[in-house]
């Protein structure tokens, strides 16, 4: 093992910075200089050091450039061709010793200043856009311990890490490791105890670029924004380190980025990335980047937070490698989750994405997972129903789903049900411990979301919660399924009278339950709710979808559709979403990769105007098409749909013969496939909504439980007309500092 100084994260170019140049007389002119850091933009630096490009005109010499920065040093050369193999005339400089803030860094041509860039470098422990540190937060070394002892951190040569004695901001030394895939014999990552010398047993790989190299990686641990990050990339110990001019042979120069799931309140460290040491990816040439607050289960649920430790991360990455050509997503459920609002809120962090177990969002996701888990799940369970009856009107594709894979998880919109991390005498109890940690994800964004006083459940006067965008008011469950003739008039007049909403402390109570509106609008305007607007307009996405459905487990199919529907509602197409389907044994991981190295190549190859929206689509490789995987892995090529009258009716198409998709509450309620209603407008009772007859005392029945009317379906919810931002800051950065709409 080699410890190194603990140095800063970067991120990588998402575009050229444009810059107002400054005219000289020695031979260069305005014009003749473009400045960008790479790949972080200028006002998100972090960590003292980044990545500065200069592209100079082809009649200016590059050894009469100088860079200089006040207080700080630079270390600058040629840059080197790119990875498409195209030679550049620009430097490429290691701007080192920035001071936290603003920095100005200056070139100059023959002594004369011709150009220069502000850039605004932040702590390395963050934050710099997702807000005010969220406290408690819980090191390594602190959290709480499992049956079989402390949680430690694997790095990946057998070596762990417990947090003891670490720094402010549960800083821990950066490390170097090295390990080695032995040749000749199935296994495991072995540790290089010697980096000096390979030893005799190394596999040899092959990677994209055609390189033949020892499979040896190169593994960082350190932190950064207060988690643990670790990189990974083919290196050979023997040779000289890497640096940004001089990358590995084995590095193809395309970066993936794992994400991991679930989706927990957080205020913790963590003790897991979403993994870097995959064999595929790396024996193919990919590095491979991933932090502890890029795992759903325990960054909080919390996009933004996750979307600036993805930056930071990258930056540093491109500080040791040189910036990737591009960076590509992957990582299913939770992971899911956070490319697709990533991409979305912040685009260009990501430039292709491959979710798996597809949710498109928390926000949205937990509808669906809030109506089982209190209202139905205690209505049904306490009528003596049939268990088909109970699914139908949820719309699962059994009524395990909602009994047995939703119902016994952590709720994750209300206070209890902290994370097994988190030390028990630390959670809130209104009772007995009324300052303590509240585990509602809307809590652990308050950055986002805001927080009030509730009067009606605060235990003290000035006790303040997160504000929650969930509601159910007018809501008609089952109607779908009484107009379908599923069930009798006196199951869904019951049903709706009796099922009740939920407070913000997530108990239930007769009353519908009714959400913040200030939470609902945040929830639209800063993409918390992802649309197809924003950056997911322009994002290649791979989404291949496991089948899951028939097992009750609750990651069921049609949230895959929900994300292309939401695309095809916002930009008329789908035409950058690719959704494959096949059974729970069939992995399209490997070629799914290759796809999508080979869509982003062609795209960063098109140089020709117009919106890039168009050149997305015709960037995209021809085999790439919507199909279908039976169990023998014969692929059926057809378009992907979804009818939620397919439920009851025989399946069209042969996919959907194949793998039925099934749905939630809300679409049985009458929503939309966009699953993307948090707080619906209301209408008047209308008797030919129904294809029943209510007599006169039923319809006073339904007058009476919907006072105020019922969701309008056919209209955007309240607050879904506010217009999408993206790049927003919650703080401390003040470029695009978010304002609330009132």
């Amino acid at each position: 093992m080699r410890t190194e100084r603990l140095r800063g994260p970067r991120f990588e170019t998402m575009a050229a910075v444009a810059l107002a140049l400054a005219a000289c007389s020695s031979g260069a002119s305005e014009g003749d200089f473009e400045l960008s850091t790479v790949p972080t933009p200028p006002a998100y630096v972090s960590g003292g050091d980044v990545l500065v490009r200069v592209d100079v005109a082809p009649n200016v010499e590059l050894d009469r450039v100088v860079l200089a920065v006040e207080g700080g040093s630079v270390e600058a050369a040629p840059a080197p061709p790119d990875r498409l193999r195209r030679d550049q005339h620009a430097l490429l400089a290691l701007v080192s010793g920035l001071a936290n803030g603003g920095n100005e860094i200056v070139v100059s041509v023959d002594g004369r200043e011709v150009a220069s860039l502000t850039v605004t470098n932040y702590p390395i422990e963050g934050p710099i856009f997702s807000g005010e540190h969220l406290e408690p937060y819980l090191c390594l070394e602190q959290l709480a311990p499992t049956n079989n002892g402390p949680r430690l951190f694997a790095i990946g040569n057998g070596e762990t890490l417990d947090g003891a004695g670490h720094g402010p901001h549960c800083s821990l030394p950066t490390r170097v490791d090295y390990v080695y895939m032995p040749s000749g014999e199935e296994g495991d990552f072995r540790p290089l105890p010697d980096p000096t010398q390979l030893p005799a047993g190394v596999m040899e790989t092959t990677t994209s670029e055609g390189n033949t190299v020892p499979f040896v990686v190169r593994i960082e641990t350190g932190t950064i924004n207060r988690a643990i990050y670790q990189t990974a990339s083919l290196v050979d110990p023997t040779r000289p380190e890497p640096d940004p001019w001089n990358p590995p042979r084995g590095w193809n120069g395309r970066l993936v980025y794992t994400y991991g799931g679930g989706c927990e309140a957080g205020y913790f460290q963590g003790n897991s990335t979403g993994g870097v040491l995959r064999e595929s990816l790396l024996g193919s040439g990919y590095a491979v980047a991933s932090s502890s607050l890029n795992v759903n289960a325990q960054g909080g649920c919390n996009d933004p937070l996750s979307a600036e430790t993805t930056l930071m991360v990258k930056e540093r990455f491109a500080e040791v490698y040189g910036p990737p050509l591009h960076t590509i997503g992957n990582g299913g459920s939770g992971g899911a989750m956070q490319q697709l609002l990533i991409a979305g809120a912040y685009p260009g962090i990501l430039d292709g994405i491959m979710p798996t177990l597809t949710f498109p969002d928390a926000t949205t996701y937990f509808i669906d997972t809030a109506e089982c888990r209190l209202p139905l799940r205690r209505y049904l369970n306490g009528r003596g129903l049939p268990e088909e009856t109970k699914r139908i009107i949820g719309g699962w594709a059994r009524w395990y789903t909602c009994e047995s894979s939703l119902g016994p998880r952590p709720n994750r919109i209300g206070p209890d049900d902290c994370p097994s991390q988190i030390p028990a005498d630390l959670e809130y109890d209104a009772a007995t411990n009324p300052e303590g940690v509240r585990c509602s994800i809307y809590d652990a964004m308050k950055s986002v979301y805001g927080t009030r006083v509730y009067p009606e459940i605060s235990p003290t006067p000035d006790r303040e919660f997160g504000r929650s965008p969930h509601d159910n008011t007018g809501v008609q469950y089952g109607l779908l399924a009484l107009n379908e003739g599923r069930i009798t008039k006196e199951l869904f007049l019951d049903l709706n009278e009796r099922v009740g909403g939920w407070d913000i402390d997530f108990e239930w109570r007769p009353e519908r339950a009714e959400a913040d509106r200030g939470a609902v609008r945040i929830a639209y305007q800063s993409g918390r709710v992802t649309s197809g607007k924003g950056g997911l307009r322009t994002t290649p996405i791979i989404d291949e979808r496991s089948y899951l459905d028939d097992s009750g487990n609750f990651h069921t199919s049609y949230y895959s559709f929900v994300m292309r529907e939401r695309l095809r509602r916002d930009n008329g197409h789908s035409n950058n979403y690719v959704l494959q389907r096949h059974g729970s044994g069939t992995s399209l991981a490997s070629e799914n990769l290759a796809l999508m190295d080979e869509w982003l190549t062609n795209l960063a190859l098109d140089t020709s105007a117009g919106d890039l929206a168009d050149r997305v689509v015709r960037a995209k490789p021809t085999e790439l098409v919507e199909s279908c995987y039976d169990a023998d892995g014969n692929r059926v090529v057809e378009p992907q749909t979804y009818d939620v009258h397919s439920l009851y009716d025989n399946a069209r198409g042969q996919c959907n013969r194949l793998y039925r998709p099934h749905t939630g509450p809300r679409m049985i309620a009458g929503g939309p496939l966009t699953n993307d209603v948090l707080k619906c407008q209301l209408k008047p009772l209308n008797a030919g909504d129904y294809r029943v007859i209510f007599s006169e005392s039923e319809w006073a029945r339904l007058e009476r439980m919907f006072p105020n009317g019922v969701c309008d379906w056919s209209r955007p919810g309240v607050g879904q007309d506010a217009v999408v931002q993206t790049w927003i800051s919650y703080g401390p950065s003040p470029v695009n500092r978010f304002q609330p709409i009132s």
